[in-house]
């Protein structure tokens, strides 16, 4: 069975626990292979610097990681035949580079936050825009002890090593509320 080709969209990857989260998922546990272009790390740079108030040198090394842990996923959008229509598949023009990334990389899915991407279209091309929360908690049921060493080994390095209850609460204030309270019992956090 192969592995599942997946973008992160820039507002997952704005989120620092997330973003490791799922590098994590894809180099531990190989839930699938993450894909991105120089586009993508362009926007979500542009949006820490401007929303999160980031050094450019700071929000630099934080999508850098993309570059530096899957050197060989990096995708030329320009390979997207010049007749698809991309904007017929999300309502903001901005995220028209998504879209082209997800096709030139034949991606399987695409985790983001925006509502704003037609599931129809993109599923035409094969692309699923599955509920994030929905799948960590599938995946997380699926293979309990993989997860919870991984969010343990993230808690241990994450801002320098923090309790896991606060790096559950940063899950629930990431969007992944379902997810945290999965992992709370799995990890013996009372929440």
């Amino acid at each position: 069975m192969s592995v599942p080709r997946a973008v992160l969209d820039a507002d997952v990857i704005f989120s620092r626990v997330l973003h490791e989260l799922m590098g994590r998922l894809a180099a531990g546990v190989r839930l699938f292979d993450l894909v991105w272009s120089e586009e993508l790390l362009g926007e979500a740079k542009s949006s820490l610097i401007e929303r999160k108030g980031l050094i450019a040198e700071v929000a630099e090394t934080w999508v850098g990681h993309m570059r530096r842990e899957f050197p060989d996923s990096c995708v030329d959008i320009s390979a997207v035949p010049g007749d698809l229509d991309l904007g017929s598949m999300t309502r903001d023009p901005g995220d028209v580079h998504v879209c082209a990334l997800a096709i030139a990389s034949s991606a399987d899915l695409l985790f983001t936050f925006d509502r704003g991407y037609l599931k129809d279209p993109l599923r035409d091309h094969g692309v699923e825009v599955p509920d994030l929360d929905r799948f960590l908690i599938e995946r997380c049921e699926e293979q309990p002890q993989a997860f919870a060493r991984i969010v343990e080994a993230q808690a241990e390095v994450w801002s320098g090593g923090r309790p896991l209850e606060e790096l559950l609460a940063a899950f629930e204030r990431a969007n992944v509320p379902a997810f945290a309270a999965t992992l709370r019992p799995l990890l013996g956090s009372p929440g």
